[in-house]
């Protein structure tokens, strides 16, 4: 049996360590609500119309989908990688409005048929995909022409100065600061996006660095994953509180950086 090659590694890498973060993140979700008002952020960077059609590609467990469906009425479609994610959200979503299915962004086809959408979002996960300029143009194959592609990025966080205060923690910490955060870096989505749409508009959602925010953002198994590669996730879960901790006499004068980005179809 030939043995997958690296991208294909990468997503079963993502599919397996989501499956094992559904519980924490819905507990994380519940107390911080903080996914549903990060879709509402981009929804409303990109005036979302209200009664699209909407391609929700990363959906998790249907946060956003759900969102989306709430409060502009739109008809979504989720797709995502991980089984127990999906499942989940099937649980959670009761709106006939509102599908889930398990499948890969980067091979789009297989779930969404001849549907044709107003918009394909990304809400924080273009950044786990290897082959994102495929993901994006698998996405534009399927929006309508004036359509909207966009994403909402993993999160900087800057300093007084604008600095990167997280390889701060980590020499605080004392621990090496990961090679990479993210598979696939903001720059590189922003090319890709631009391959397939009009000129690229940026936004941004800045808000203040909150320590116990990050200790439990940082403590879904997915998100400590991408800190401490390589440690099993009790360790990476208690490093992830000393980590942010170290951090508590600059919080004030810190900020979290939701990057944002949309494209139209020409």
């Amino acid at each position: 049996m030939a043995q997958p090659g690296f991208n294909e590694k990468v997503k079963l890498n993502v599919a397996d360590v989501f499956d094992q973060s559904c519980m924490i993140y819905q507990a994380f979700e519940d107390k911080h609500h903080f996914f549903a008002s990060l879709a509402l952020k981009l929804a409303e960077s990109i005036d979302l119309k209200p009664n699209t059609m909407v391609l929700d590609v990363g959906c998790g467990n249907g946060i956003s989908a759900q969102v989306l469906n709430k409060h502009f009425s739109c008809r979504v479609l989720g797709v995502d990688l991980s089984e127990k994610m999906v499942q989940a959200g099937r649980l959670l979503c009761d709106s006939p409005e509102v599908r889930l299915e398990v499948g890969d962004g980067e091979n789009l086809a297989p779930v969404i048929g001849n549907n044709v959408f107003d918009y394909v979002l990304y809400n924080a996960s273009i950044f786990i995909f290897p082959d994102v300029e495929r993901t994006i143009r698998e996405a534009a194959g399927c929006l309508r022409t004036g359509g909207k592609i966009a994403f909402s990025f993993y999160p900087a966080f800057t300093g007084e100065a604008g600095e990167d205060i997280l390889v701060t923690a980590f020499e605080r910490l004392g621990e090496p600061a990961p090679r990479f955060r993210v598979i696939t870096d903001y720059d590189k989505a922003c090319r890709s996006l631009s391959l397939h749409c009009d000129a690229v508009t940026a936004h941004e959602w800045v808000l203040p660095l909150d320590i116990e925010f990050l200790q439990d953002f940082f403590s879904i198994p997915a998100q400590s994953a991408s800190l401490f590669p390589g440690k099993d996730y009790e360790t990476r879960r208690k490093l992830v509180r000393r980590l942010f901790e170290t951090l508590a006499d600059v919080a004030d004068h810190s900020a979290i950086v939701w990057r944002m980005a949309e494209g139209t179809k020409p």
